[in-house]
């Protein structure tokens, strides 16, 4: 691919992207009573990228996304690997898109038969790509990635539908991986107020929150902790 025909199509892939995860209403914005996340931080925008697996149309773009970030990346995919639980469809469509081989990782080993993590075969210095739906501060994938590395696979690349840009890029980068996404957080709230999603105002709030999480939850959230008690 032309870099420079590279460099206008990925900003409007992730701008498409962004808007698709609009359209399906995956996106939430609560400034009241905002969400808490797995772990145990507050956000006032929500992404429920679980809603995508009920919409091909997200889907096969994902899928476009990966295939043409694989291509003009370079990477090398042997086998495509999802966790448990939210990865695997996304794993399983881009393992049909690539037409290479899935696993899938647990999040435990199993308490009977074969005490293993990994499902699926990977032959031993294969190329997996992880694939998630999204990524915060990129604890959960370390896991993942281990257990495919002691079942004598190579990650090198992780690839996730979004990224929140909280820490996982740089988390990953740590672990000598490479984070690829089709959209993030940014993307989101830019496409929202040139769409005219959002006021001015609310999107002031959530740069805020996006450019200093904890400073934001800091300031914002001590009413919400005591109802929760």
């Amino acid at each position: 691919m032309d870099a420079q025909i590279a460099q206008r199509l990925f900003p409007r892939m992730r701008e498409i992207a962004a808007l698709l995860l609009w359209d399906i209403e995956a996106v939430k914005v609560n400034l009241d009573e905002p969400f808490k996340l797995v772990s145990g931080n507050y956000s006032p925008i929500y992404i429920n990228c679980r809603l995508a697996i009920s919409h091909p149309t997200l889907m096969h773009f994902f899928v476009a996304s990966a295939q043409i970030i694989c291509e003009h990346r370079h990477v090398r995919v042997d086998v495509v690997a999802g966790g448990e639980t939210a990865g695997i469809p996304f794993a399983a469509y881009v393992a049909q898109g690539l037409s290479a081989p899935m696993v899938y990782v647990r999040k435990s080993k199993k308490g009977h038969g074969i005490a293993s993590l990994v499902e699926g075969h990977i032959s031993k210095n294969k190329k997996v790509l992880l694939v998630e739906d999204l990524i915060t501060d990129g604890g959960s994938k370390l896991h993942f990635i281990d257990a495919i590395r002691a079942a004598g696979g190579i990650v090198e690349n992780v690839l996730v539908l979004f990224d929140r840009e909280q820490g996982g890029k740089e988390t990953l980068k740590k672990y000598g991986i490479q984070l690829y996404s089709a959209t993030d957080m940014t993307t989101v709230l830019r496409v929202s107020e040139e769409s005219g999603i959002l006021s001015k105002e609310n999107l002031e709030i959530l740069f805020d929150y996006l450019n200093n999480p904890l400073e934001w939850q800091n300031k914002n959230i001590s009413p919400f902790k005591e109802e929760t008690k």
